[in-house]
């Protein structure tokens, strides 16, 4: 009977319970170990695929690699405007005494008695007039003597204009009207003094300048 039980229990528990189990005498019945399942290795190769593409990963820069950077282009600051005339005298009556001389004989000017007694033949006293040094070494522009001061006429003494508006041909000692504006030209002044015949041909420019 005893033989018939265990047969029937081993056949009973075959079909009952498929994994192989094994009876020992006098303990019950115990179930085989169960073999883990195996892992999927082909999803976890994909992911480390994945995590090592060069496309989501930087590449390492060196660490000896020099960086170049742009050159730093200096600013350049503007240079400052030179001053073109020296300007003194009051110019009651805007009567430009245009001059190119140094500037120990101009600070001297204003006091120069043969012009003095220049301007006092054509009836000006010291306080109508301004005293004007072209020190640039360019020529006068007539523009830029327009805006430095009022201009009403322009004795030169052997400093040359220039201008942009229609004009005569600029001569010793011919009178010529830039704009409304009457210019003289004569010889300088160190020169003018001890030749009795420049002096004389000044004063024939100067009398129809100013209508003597």
């Amino acid at each position: 009977m005893a033989g018939l039980q265990a047969a029937i229990s081993s056949e009973f528990l075959k079909s009952f319970i498929p994994e192989t189990i094994y009876l020992v005498e006098g303990e019950s019945a115990v179930s085989a170990p169960v073999a883990p399942e195996p892992v999927e290795v082909q999803e976890t190769n994909a992911i480390e695929v994945e995590a090592t593409s060069p496309a989501t990963i930087a590449a390492p820069v060196p660490a000896n690699q020099v960086v170049h950077e742009l050159p730093k282009i200096p600013k350049k600051e503007a240079a400052p405007q030179q001053q073109k005339y020296k300007i003194s005298g009051q110019n009651q009556k805007g009567v430009v005494i245009l001059v190119t001389i140094p500037d120990v004989e101009f600070a001297q000017l204003p006091q120069l008695q043969f012009l003095q007694k220049i301007l006092s033949a054509i009836g000006l006293k010291p306080a109508d007039v301004a005293y004007v040094n072209n020190i640039s070494g360019e020529l006068a522009l007539f523009e830029e003597l327009q805006r430095e001061l009022p201009v009403n006429y322009i004795i030169s003494f052997a400093s040359r204009i220039e201008t942009a508006l229609p004009h005569e041909k600029f001569t010793l000692y011919s009178p010529v009207t830039v704009g409304k504006v009457p210019v003289v030209f004569s010889q300088a002044l160190s020169l003018l003094e001890h030749n009795l015949e420049h002096k004389k041909l000044l004063w024939g420019a100067l009398q129809k300048t100013f209508n003597l």
